[in-house]
């Protein structure tokens, strides 16, 4: 049963007008928003390693109304639990005005927390990459969460292709060093884009995650790959109202630092929309998560354009 201050909140929810852009297309732009929201997990976890308690009420309904203010056309998710629970915010965001009917969900792994991707419009290819492999303290190891991997058909002449990650945190663990951990995941990461636009330079590519290390850290600059090369990505310098980037709190630490990106390619980046493009900023958004959710607005291209 949920808190009453919980079932004041759904109530409230219910009672807001639809987003305005529910139901239809916009026509200039969509909005693409990445958020870890930290554990939806409507069960604990068994993995036996480090069980991650069910995520409130009160914050499942706070992860609601967020997205229902941002009310994104694509959304990209970290820290998901099962299919189960991706259906469930699925459900809880179509009773409140947001359909986001197409879905698709990565089995890494991780058996706690899973990349997810929700949408508006139809997904036309999956491809997932969840079995590359490397070498780590005489191991053969995989990417923890895998490589989120599908393209979004959003118009007749609009394919956008999105990849998404979630790479090994900071946390110390005993055996293997979390850095060389990370940093091994994000070069299969960039052998993935490379393999993508190497073979098809034109394709529209959108790389969103957590990456749980700072922007001039080898990781993100090895993703981003060399500047001017055609596989290379651009991250998006996204602010706040106030102008504040960061997009993680670690409570503990009272630390607010920048972890979550979101990288476009070369033939995607004219389309990327100044205005409203931002990271979401809101009074109570802790209740919710300890990230902040990104957001991208995209113009639609050109029918003309290729």
């Amino acid at each position: 049963m949920l808190p009453p201050r919980a079932i004041i909140a759904a109530s409230l929810l219910a009672l807001l007008p639809a987003p305005a852009h529910c139901g239809k297309i916009s026509a200039e732009h969509i909005v693409f928003a990445a958020w870890n929201v930290r554990n939806y997990l409507l069960t604990p976890s068994r993995d036996g390693t480090s069980p991650a308690p069910p995520k409130p009420a009160e914050s499942i309904v706070a992860v609601v109304t967020t997205l229902r203010t941002i009310s994104p056309d694509i959304l990209g998710l970290c820290e998901i639990g099962t299919r189960k629970d991706l259906a469930d915010l699925q459900r809880r965001l179509a009773t409140a005005g947001l359909r986001l009917p197409h879905s698709t969900w990565v089995d890494g792994p991780d058996k706690q927390r899973h990349l997810a991707l929700l949408s508006r419009f139809p997904l036309v290819e999956v491809r997932h990459e969840t079995r590359r492999s490397f070498p780590l303290g005489g191991v053969i190891r995989r990417v923890q969460r895998g490589i989120l991997d599908c393209t979004v058909q959003v118009g007749p002449g609009f394919a956008l292709r999105i990849l998404g990650v979630h790479l090994k945190s900071p946390r110390v663990v005993p055996d293997f060093d979390q850095a060389e951990f990370r940093r091994a995941e994000s070069l299969i990461l960039r052998r993935h884009v490379e393999d993508i636009l190497e073979s098809a330079p034109q394709t529209r590519l959108l790389v969103f995650g957590d990456f749980n290390d700072s922007k001039n850290s080898p990781v993100v600059t090895g993703v981003l790959g060399r500047a001017g090369a055609g596989t290379s990505l651009t991250a998006l310098p996204l602010a706040d109202r106030q102008g504040d980037q960061w997009t993680y709190r670690w409570e503990e630490g009272e630390e607010y630092t920048r972890v979550d990106y979101v990288m476009v390619s070369g033939n995607l980046r004219p389309l990327v929309r100044r205005s409203g493009t931002r990271l979401h900023r809101s009074k109570d958004w802790f209740k919710a998560s300890d990230h902040r959710p990104l957001i991208v607005n995209l113009n639609l291209p050109d029918p003309e354009t290729p």
